[in-house]
């Protein structure tokens, strides 16, 4: 994964897949070395599952392996009664069409070049504890569309400190601030979105954060008035599924490209 897209590490999003949906991670092989690889999850309950971080050594590229490993993965999620849904990048879309993936919009990934524009917010937001848990999953099953309660939970573990809840009686809202990407963050209005965000950038960062913007979400301008600028845009492409269920307008950042 390192050599296929140039980044330092990924073992946080392994160990999460692992932990998570321990059937979905497949290496391919030759002479006792993965020369490729992908994950996928599965969210049983909502009928469909996600499929990301293929990858495919330079040296082994335009083998086929991707197609393998994308065929494979969407076998595992077929066997838990899932349909396929992935984040593509421009070179990779046409092959996934060919594999008989529908084009659904686009996912926009947002980086931020300083500190947020100015926003008074009311500072309700609170740093969440494993107490929240539960209430945190229910919130966010309705609006993802399936619960994700091991997903959420392995994230809260990696992410101590750094995972924020938004209450105004009920949850209107949370963010989980990883490493270097802010996500999943789901909020039901603009205002919980903008002081869940500003909240958030007062957090510890390695690098500014990077945020994963699905094509329902319906905070993108939110976005962009708080600082956040478009830095690529990638496919989002369906495969056995034409419309995912929940609120998905209310999600605002994903968890990775890869989860949803």
């Amino acid at each position: 994964m390192q050599q296929a897209y140039g980044a330092s590490s990924f073992r946080t999003s392994i160990d999460r897949f692992v932990a998570v949906q321990p059937d979905g991670l497949f290496v391919v092989e030759e002479d006792d070395r993965v020369v490729g690889t992908g994950c996928c999850i599965a969210y049983v309950e909502g009928g469909f599952g996600w499929i990301g971080l293929v990858a495919t050594a330079p040296t082994h590229q335009r083998r086929g392996i991707a197609t393998t490993i994308t065929e494979h993965l969407s076998g595992v999620l077929a066997e838990h009664g899932c349909a396929s849904v992935l984040d593509a990048s421009a070179a990779g879309a046409p092959v996934y069409e060919r594999m008989g993936f529908d084009d659904h919009g686009l996912t926009t990934v947002m980086g931020l070049e300083g500190e947020a524009r100015e926003f008074l917010g009311s500072n309700e937001s609170t740093i969440a504890t494993t107490a929240d848990l539960d209430d945190i999953v229910e919130f966010d099953a309705v609006r993802f569309g399936s619960p994700r309660p091991g997903l959420l939970a392995a994230l809260m573990g990696q992410n101590p400190g750094r995972v924020l809840i938004l209450r105004r009686g009920a949850i209107v809202g949370y963010a989980v601030g990883q490493d270097r990407t802010l996500g999943p963050v789901v909020a039901d209005d603009p205002d919980a979105l903008a002081e869940l965000v500003v909240d958030s950038l007062h957090l510890s960062w390695v690098d500014l954060p990077r945020i994963n913007v699905p094509p329902e979400s319906a905070h993108l301008d939110t976005l962009r008035s708080l600082g956040f600028e478009t830095r690529r845009e990638l496919r989002h492409m369906r495969r056995g599924i034409a419309d995912l269920p929940g609120r998905r307008s209310s999600i605002a950042a994903q968890a990775s490209l890869g989860e949803g």
